[in-house]
């Protein structure tokens, strides 16, 4: 739900082929530094003081802190391995240490205990969670993460909103919901924080409408999964036992800028919290900015971005079906090579397609691509040029 700020999770899995997801959430402000002698890989920046301190301090900051968020842009290797060290240090301190996800919703709990228990099989959690519906970006990135955590005992929590839930307030709002729908999101929203509603509009301003109604039901989409990670994290703070800690992986986008889940979650919880933002080398602006994080991490520098889009969305069909085209973004790459809603996607240059992440992999090096689909019953032929 990596632009980064915010995904398409408002309705669907966008293709959006950006393999530096994120960088682009921050204030960019050009030729600045974080630090009077240029910053390097693996430094990591008080932001409040503009000091450059070690793990080993990072750590003690951290060693009352009940919640850590580490964000991340969704397709950086780099950042997933500054959640990980992070994750490692903090168990390293105090083994009563949870682990909370953006990427699952929070019905999913019952299949991650299961997981997080050795109790079903990676294959089997990943086909029953929907991962690649309800998420989008290839497990791989994840894998070593809740690995580790599975195998240190270590509770795993999914924070998140249903998506479909998300996508319909994101059509109709949030007085669309019926009783049972409006009982799987958060029950308080805060609409009043001017800053925040600004973040939100900025981005609603970048963002692909598709069947988004207006300004205000995309801020609500955006205050149900935000709100309703903020509502879980709360309530497991209220539950938890006195020693322990949460580190929260969760996307660059809803951190910074002192807005975003940490904020509505103190609302909620008046527990300490920090933020740790890892940030290429490359990155243009001052790492120095509190608005980030409370803490910057400098890694390698950032993949080339592509922000080629083929403007559809697509949901996974059981028993390797294909995938299902559920909507086709008006003068989009798909518009243009004629695809149609009720498509079904069944082969890319050749090679048969069956998750979302078989197709992130397909389009990842070029710009033209032949597909067949399956439509009416027949199979047609399409040549498609993905666009910026």
């Amino acid at each position: 739900m990596q632009a980064q700020a915010l995904k398409l999770f408002l309705l669907a899995i966008v293709i959006a082929l950006q393999t530096a997801c994120g960088a682009n959430v921050f204030h960019r402000q050009a030729n600045l530094q974080g630090l009077p002698g240029g910053i390097k890989v693996g430094d990591i920046i008080e932001t409040t003081t503009g000091k450059e301190i070690s793990f080993d301090a990072l750590m003690a900051e951290l060693a009352d802190i009940k919640v850590i968020y580490v964000g991340e842009s969704h397709t950086s290797v780099e950042d997933h391995r500054v959640q990980l060290q992070v994750m490692k240090g903090l168990y390293a301190q105090n083994p009563s240490l949870t682990l909370a996800l953006e990427m699952l919703p929070r019905e999913a709990q019952p299949l991650l205990d299961q997981y997080g228990q050795g109790l079903i099989r990676e294959e089997e959690f990943l086909r029953e969670v929907k991962w690649d519906e309800v998420w989008g970006y290839p497990f791989r990135l994840y894998d070593s993460l809740l690995t580790w955590a599975r195998d240190h005992h270590i509770r795993i929590i999914a924070l998140n909103a249903p998506r479909e839930i998300v996508s319909k307030i994101a059509q109709s709002g949030l007085a669309a919901l019926s009783v049972s729908q409006r009982n799987r999101v958060a029950e308080d929203f805060h609409e009043d924080d001017p800053a925040h509603r600004e973040y939100i509009r900025q981005q609603y301003r970048e963002h692909l409408k598709g069947s988004i109604m207006d300004f205000n039901t995309f801020l609500e989409a955006q205050l149900a999964w935000e709100e309703t990670m903020a509502e879980t994290l709360a309530r497991t703070l209220a539950s938890g036992a006195p020693e322990e800690r949460i580190i929260v992986l969760i996307g660059k986008g809803h951190i910074s800028d002192q807005v975003g889940v940490p904020k509505l979650t103190y609302e909620r919880v008046k527990d300490a919290y920090r933020t740790i933002a890892p940030m290429p080398l490359d990155y243009t602006g001052r790492t120095a900015d509190p608005r980030i994080a409370d803490f910057v991490w400098i890694t390698d520098k950032a993949e080339p971005v592509r922000r080629l889009r083929l403007g559809a969305l697509f949901r996974s069909l059981p028993s390797g079906g294909g995938l299902k085209i559920l909507e086709v973004m008006p003068d989009s790459a798909a518009a243009k090579a004629g695809l149609k809603e009720g498509d079904i996607l069944k082969m890319v240059d050749g090679a048969a397609v069956l998750t979302l992440e078989d197709l992130h992999k397909a389009f990842s090096t070029k710009t033209v691509h032949e597909l067949i689909l399956k439509r009416d019953h027949r199979e047609v032929s399409v040549t498609v040029t993905l666009s910026p």
